[in-house]
């Protein structure tokens, strides 16, 4: 009876371990590169969605901007990138050369980019009341006339011209553009950091009818959604449109893979290479997705139901068949009931009305946020130009000399003069003066908010504050800082905004914390004699309080350089930005320049505030 035990056990676990491990089955697992913006994002839903009811693949996703996902492409992490813009690949054609990558065929060609306007800013739009601003404006040269249309609202004075993505190639050419027709006179050029921003900042002018130009391609949700004028150019040469003077071409974009992919999935390969579609197609589902709220998965769905001449010309007549019988119903994967699944049909949606409210006082209170743009501008611009008064060598001195100050030591105040003459000698000083101005700026408004919150919390439990403030320091920054572009348009502003928020917390958590610490006995004998409430929070619970108070100040600081980076995704210019654009371009060079800089610009300021709470101690 034991034997038979035994062995019944043992054939359990010799037929069922193994498949649950996966040592009985063949891998079939394919990555696909997502650069992160919304048409590779639908791409590989279609090619998804292909894989797993047509070969019985396992589609996987491996996310990163598009120099990563390129980068791993190579590296053969990823097997297959979708949507491979060449022409913003520097080593493409000597990838393909050395066969680290490899071309399957064109997803599509007949795509546009440059220098794009809204329709009304041209002919207006009577329906709406609106005006011809610039009725003349046909070409990229007719700008030169327009600047105050397109004012910057960070400089009025020019007009703004929003460039390309940091780090993309054809960023490059759009400013050689911008020199070429002289626009640098009287515009700005204001690179927007993320593909994001750039849409955001589209979105936000056309919500409120309002004038923008700037570059953008085709296709994407925002130009299958709103109409947006192609501002012409002279014809396309090659040797032209590397210098900025004429229009550009239409980019091959590419379906690629790796080359162990495709001796792999010689099958599947084989589809991809007849993966064909347009630049009006792609609009067509980008728009769906945003007027629907749809996710990747369920466009995909319904365009492949819309073009089954696409299913059919892509496929065999048998993958065909059962990507067709997958539509028409459920697939028998989706029939499957997972208990361990949180059903689909409780699931809330509320996405759109949170997306409405902010539209809704994006135009309600515009004027009340014009107001807090132009107060935070004139903090920000009145700093930089403070700074950039100062010539460098009087900088040095004032940190060595604030330094020995602060430490008591002439050698660590030496220190961080020779950090800072460093940032120097890598060409960053000007970049560190706009990072510098941003933080000095948030660390301002930052105390002015959070030392009065903190003195009211010492005062109370403050049960509910406690989880607010948890939220405000555990939320991912690019939640905020999406209405934030909103209400504020991208640049340095809405970086303060975004930084007060992660920075503010503490400051308010040890500035209450500081006072609640005070010794009881103190404050009594200040009771005792007659001190009134003011009295013994100014002039004894504050100062008692005052080496947590400068802890809190400091950490606030180092809060705030740690989102120079993130605040350069949003337009602010500065060190954040030359990382951002190194990491765009896969330049290792750059970037560990860029990123030392931040690091000493950090320790100066992180031990300058230390050395203070420590005399304050004392």
């Amino acid at each position: 009876m034991l034997k038979k035990l035994l062995l019944s056990v043992f054939t359990l676990v010799t037929l069922f371990i193994p498949a649950g491990l996966g040592l009985a089955q063949e891998d079939k697992t394919i990555v696909l590169g997502d650069a992160g913006w919304d048409s590779i994002k639908f791409h590989n839903s279609v090619i998804s969605y292909i894989a797993q009811y047509g070969y019985g693949l396992q589609p996987k996703t491996l996310s990163g901007s598009s120099a990563i996902v390129y980068t791993a492409l190579k590296r053969g992490d990823v097997d297959v990138f979708s949507e491979t813009w060449i022409d913003n690949i520097s080593t493409y054609k000597e990838d393909v050369a050395q066969k680290k990558v490899i071309p399957l065929g064109v997803n599509f060609g007949d795509n546009k980019q440059g220098l794009y306007v809204p329709r009304y800013v041209i002919e207006g739009n009577p329906s709406k009341g609106i005006a011809p601003m610039a009725p003349d404006l046909k070409t990229v040269a007719d700008l030169a006339r327009y600047s105050q249309v397109f004012a910057d609202p960070e400089n009025p004075t020019k007009g703004r011209i929003y460039g390309a993505i940091p780090g993309w190639e054809v960023d490059k050419v759009m400013y050689k553009k911008f020199l070429y027709y002289n626009l640098d006179k009287n515009f700005n050029y204001f690179r927007p950091g993320s593909e994001a921003n750039l849409s955001a900042a589209f979105a936000t002018a056309i919500s409120k009818n309002q004038p923008i130009v700037g570059y953008y391609w085709e296709p994407t949700w925002l130009t299958g959604k709103y109409d947006l004028v192609l501002l012409k150019d002279a014809p396309y040469t090659a040797e032209g449109f590397q210098e900025g003077k004429t229009a550009a071409p239409s980019v091959q974009v590419m379906v690629t893979c790796s080359p162990a992919f495709l001796k792999k999935f010689p099958e599947f390969a084989e589809f991809l290479k007849k993966y064909h579609t347009s630049s009006a197609l792609t609009a067509e589902a980008l728009a769906y997705i945003a007027d629907n709220k749809s996710s990747y998965e369920d466009a995909a769905k319904v365009f492949l139901r819309a073009h089954p001449e696409l299913v059919n010309k892509w496929l065999p007549a048998d993958k065909a068949a059962l990507i067709t019988k997958a539509l028409k119903g459920k697939a028998a994967e989706e029939n499957k009931m997972d208990l361990f699944a949180f059903p689909a049909a409780w699931k809330l949606n509320l996405a759109t009305p949170i997306d409405n409210a902010v539209l809704y006082i994006t135009k309600k209170w515009s004027t009340f946020f014009d107001h807090v743009r132009a107060a935070l501008l004139f903090l920000i611009n009145g700093t930089q130009n403070i700074l950039n008064t100062i010539p460098w060598f009087v900088l040095l001195a004032l940190t060595a000399l604030a330094g020995k100050k602060a430490t008591g030591k002439t050698s660590n105040g030496l220190i961080f003069a020779v950090l800072l003459f460093i940032v120097g000698l890598f060409g960053y000083w000007e970049f560190m003066m706009e990072t510098l101005a941003v933080v000095v700026v948030s660390v301002i408004v930052s105390l002015l908010i959070g030392l009065p919150i903190g003195v009211l919390l010492s005062k109370s439990s403050g049960a509910y504050a406690k989880i607010v403030l948890d939220a405000m320091q555990t939320m991912p920054t690019f939640v905020y800082m999406i209405p934030a572009v909103m209400l504020l348009g991208p640049g340095k502003v809405p970086a303060v905004l975004a930084t007060v928020v992660y920075a503010v917390v503490p400051i308010i958590r040890l500035t209450a914390l500081g006072i609640k610490q005070v010794n009881e006995e103190v404050i009594e004998a200040a009771r005792s004699f007659g001190t009134s409430s003011w009295q013994l929070l100014w002039k004894v619970q504050i100062p008692q309080a005052m080496p947590t108070i400068m802890t809190g100040v400091n950490q606030t600081i180092m809060m705030g350089v740690a989102m120079v980076v993130t605040c350069a995704m949003i337009g602010a210019d500065g060190l954040g930005m030359e990382v951002l654009i190194a990491i765009n371009r896969t330049e290792s060079g750059r970037g560990l320049l860029a990123g030392l800089s931040i690091v000493f610009l950090a320790i100066v300021l992180d031990r300058l505030t230390q050395g203070l709470a420590k005399r304050g101690e004392k």
